[in-house]
């Protein structure tokens, strides 16, 4: 029957590109974004055809199209690729974890520590609420002259909305496992006033999965329930004359299980030798407020001056009711807390030439309490008040060139207090043939700092004071077009290389240490397609390979990649009341050695009916055929064992929106 149903979705695929490739064109050319402007790419608006980097734009109608309850749900039809258990959801871009996640450009990853998050401290799971997102811009390859630390595989910015009047709905979803997910959106233009306030509720209890490991068609993930609370908040302030000031507040706080390798049979056979925690309780709070004025924005325009505070603290209770503590991270309780001021200018010299500038600071503050007593021989470390600051000043040269050309070359200066100076560049150039394609190429260096964590140590992991930054370099061929009947195609190749490389290895018995071992060369390609088939039909397909080669003491990379191949095909559908929406994503060619299988396909679908302007109600089914897979790896974890981190299993959800 798997092999079956495998097929039928394979099938699928395959015949709808070829669909898509011979297709007639209905839509008219506004259907298409090839003109639209992006803004992470260059930190200011800069149409795509003169955008010398691979960006993918999700929009709002994208985002309400499809329904979407979350950040990864967002990302699904695109060729982001998300390690994702129920400790969190970490974006992965051209093969590489280590990506910048950005909301309105104000930096939310955590440097104090991983803490299930991957080496760039990003949890999709703590972003805004969906119904408070605009649109979302996702820049695949190097972007450190621009942003420093962090973007190596990418950035990923989240630019939420702004109140244009008056607006009040209410949602109401139930579904499998006890789902519960209210909503209130609410949102008013008061004179040069406006606001948004975005309040969530959600309660889940313990998933269900199909066993990769076993073969369980209906295993239950015990202590994986969720009680998540969120707020997201936005008042703007509209002084004229192009000048604004806004405050965003985000709030999370919850409660989940903390079952990190759920499957109860691999801990069976293992001996007790896998994470698996059937009584550990994870309390997080997140709270993040930023303050923004900006002035004269426009073309190649973006002034603003930036304070924030991001600040995250979590706990465990029940821990020691186990039989082993979560031995790589191993905090009874952790801190976190960024404070930053960002100042950005740019200078449009001449019709033909824009000079952006501009500074930052950063000071990133942990605190981590362990065990008080040695366990199994080991004390946990513990630090308290550790800091890291930084300071940085950037300039972005852009040159408008005869012939459709378009030149650009930054650099980045940023001085870390544990880390030193550190200075990138970069260099782009693009060719806009025609009103519908462009060619372009780009070399970036990049870096990534270590987290408080991997230097002052933590539970098993013994402090390493020497460590360095991460440091290498990329270069990326492009291409934009509009191909005949309508289709828009991006692809783009990359090269790169990253020297220092992070991991942890054993340094004694129960003891662990975070060290530069690695060196890591990426390669791959990745390939967008969107064709509308006609007006009321739409449909994407996309194609991704990253491959990775690591020389040094650890392979965990090369062994980890889950998605050397990975194949994306959305279907979409809308007229009159109804609109529908269709994904199907998978991988092939990932390592037995960190996965129950060498593929996963994995179907998604979601219809909408609208019986009247201010209603609508939706069902959406996740997981159609109950595929058994994982997106994180055992590779490390477990020796001979694999599917210890399984992903949820079939879920249906029914929903209810209604405007006030």
């Amino acid at each position: 029957m798997r092999r079956k149903q495998k097929q039928r979705l394979v099938g699928a695929l395959v015949g709808c590109t070829v669909l898509l490739a011979g297709a007639t064109a209905y839509a008219e050319e506004q259907e298409f974004s090839l003109d639209e402007y992006v803004v992470t790419a260059n930190r200011m608006p800069v149409k795509k055809t003169e955008t010398a980097a691979s960006v993918t734009v999700i929009t709002r109608e994208d985002i309400e199209r499809s329904g979407a309850v979350n950040v990864p749900d967002v990302l699904k039809n695109t060729t982001v690729t998300i390690q994702k258990d129920r400790t969190a959801s970490v974006p992965t871009l051209n093969g590489d974890v280590r990506v910048l996640v950005l909301v309105d450009g104000r930096e939310v990853n955590w440097k104090g520590g991983g803490m299930h998050m991957g080496q760039s401290g990003a949890d999709l799971d703590y972003l805004p609420n969906v119904d408070s997102i605009e649109r979302i811009e996702i820049v695949r390859g190097p972007a450190s002259a621009l942003y420093g630390s962090d973007a190596v595989g990418g950035v990923i910015n989240i630019i939420t909305r702004k109140s244009s009047g008056p607006s009040t709905r209410y949602t109401a979803e139930a579904g499998s496992w006890g789902l519960r997910r209210y909503k209130l959106a609410t949102e008013d233009k008061i004179g040069d006033w406006s606001f948004r306030l975005n309040l969530e509720r959600e309660r889940q209890d313990d998933y269900h999965y199909h066993s990769g490991y076993s073969g369980d068609k209906d295993a239950r993930a015990v202590n994986t329930d969720l009680n998540q609370d969120k707020l997201n908040f936005r008042l703007d302030k509209d002084f004229g004359r192009d000048r604004s000031l806004t405050l965003t507040v985000d709030h999370t706080d919850g409660r989940k299980g903390f079952n990190v390798m759920p499957d109860y049979h691999a801990f069976v056979d293992s001996g007790g030798g896998t994470n698996y925690f059937a009584n550990i309780v994870k309390t997080y709070v997140e709270n993040n407020v930023s303050l923004t004025y900006s002035w004269n924005q426009g073309e190649q325009a973006n002034n603003f001056i930036r304070l924030y505070r991001n600040y995250l603290t979590y706990d465990y209770n029940n821990h020691m009711n186990m039989y082993y503590p979560d031995y790589y991270f191993n905090g009874l309780s952790y801190t976190n807390q960024a404070d930053g001021a960002e100042w950005q200018q740019t200078w449009k010299i001449s019709d033909r030439y824009t000079l952006l500038g501009g500074a930052a600071w950063r000071q990133v503050t942990a605190d981590s309490l362990e065990y008080a007593i040695p366990f199994m021989g080991v004390t946990g470390y513990t630090y308290n008040d550790k800091k890291i600051s930084n300071r940085a000043f950037f300039l972005e040269n852009n040159w408008r060139l005869p012939k459709d050309w378009s030149l650009s070359a930054g650099t980045r200066y940023d001085d870390y207090t544990l880390f030193g100076s550190k200075v990138t560049t970069r260099v782009t150039a693009n060719r806009k043939l025609n009103d519908s394609t462009n060619l372009y190429a780009s070399w970036g260096q990049i870096f990534k700092t270590p987290f408080i964590a991997d230097v002052y140590g933590g539970g098993f992991m013994v402090p390493n004071l020497n460590l360095k930054p991460e440091t290498g370099d990329v270069i990326t061929l492009g291409l934009n077009t509009r191909l005949a009947a309508g289709t828009e195609l991006q692809a783009s190749l990359f090269s790169s290389r990253l020297e220092n490389a992070l991991d942890y290895i054993t340094v004694g018995t129960n003891k662990y240490q975070w060290q530069n071992v690695n060196e890591l060369k990426r390669k791959g390609l990745d390939l967008s397609l969107k064709h509308r088939l006609s007006p009321q039909w739409q449909v994407t397909a996309g194609y991704s390979y990253t491959d990775i080669k690591e020389e040094g003491a650890t392979r965990r990379d090369e062994f980890s990649n889950n998605e050397p191949h990975g194949y994306r095909l959305g279907l979409q559908y809308g007229q009159d009341k109804w609109n529908a929406d269709f994904s199907l994503r998978g991988a092939t060619g990932r390592s037995r050695q960190a996965y129950s299988a060498s593929d996963y396909w994995v179907a998604d679908v979601g219809v909408n009916y609208r019986p009247d302007s201010l209603t609508r109600i939706y069902v959406k089914a996740y997981n159609l055929t109950n595929e058994a897979y994982e997106l994180h790896d055992s590779y490390g974890d477990a020796s001979g064992f694999t599917g210890l981190y399984p992903m949820a299993g079939r879920q249906i959800v029914f929903g209810v929106e209604q405007r006030i």
